[in-house]
């Protein structure tokens, strides 16, 4: 699970430039270069895990279907989050725990 957490860490935060962070609420572009960005690092993270301890098949349709419903709903809810809530902190703090749900169901569901 710390290797989720850590990738969601780095696509969350780390790997989101300051354009993107800027512009996500305005631009579908930068919103969806945004999730790009935190799903490749999650395909890349999982792809190592699973090379790595063979305990789940990484290209099988359960692991590229969990990545993409992930997709979907980051982006909705990246979407939502700034077009409706207007960065307050509450809908941070949710937005945040509803990323780490989808992290331990994304676990739940591979291993």
């Amino acid at each position: 699970m710390w290797f989720l957490m850590l990738a969601h860490l780095v696509g969350d935060y780390a790997l989101q430039t300051d354009r993107m962070a800027a512009q996500k609420g305005t631009s579908l572009r930068h919103l969806t270069a945004h999730i790009a960005v935190y799903v490749g690092t999650l395909f890349v993270t999982l792809w190592i895990f699973s090379s790595v301890t063979n305990l789940f098949s990484f290209w099988s349709v359960a692991t590229l279907a969990a990545l993409a419903v992930i997709f979907v709903i980051h982006w909705v809810q990246d979407y939502s989050k700034s077009r409706f809530f207007n960065g307050s902190k509450q809908a941070y703090y949710i937005d945040q725990a509803v990323h780490i749900l989808q992290l331990f169901l994304l676990r739940w569901w591979l291993i």
